[in-house]
């Protein structure tokens, strides 16, 4: 079994791998992908890294540099078909 540890360690690991973007990139990604005029609010993006979206509480996944979020287009697409489900 993995510790907290290490599942945020792998988690590091693939984002650094991806394709990286800040959270107001990551905002115009999910506009463009959606095909909506409206971004998520950064609030919304950051409840979502945080504390999760749904009864299973399906989180995004993110890194923390400072005090700035980073994803990945990856991340997004994985956020978006565990919602789906």
């Amino acid at each position: 079994m993995q510790t907290a540890e290490q599942d945020a360690g792998q988690s590091v690991r693939r984002i650094l791998s991806e394709d990286i973007l800040t959270i107001a990139e990551a905002r115009a990604e999910i506009a463009r992908v959606t095909g909506r005029r409206c971004r998520p609010d950064k609030a919304t993006m950051t409840r979502w890294i945080q504390r999760g979206v749904g009864d299973t509480k399906v989180k995004l996944e993110a890194i923390r540099l400072g005090r700035q979020w980073f994803t990945s287009r990856q991340s997004i697409t994985r956020f978006i078909e565990a919602r789906s489900r």
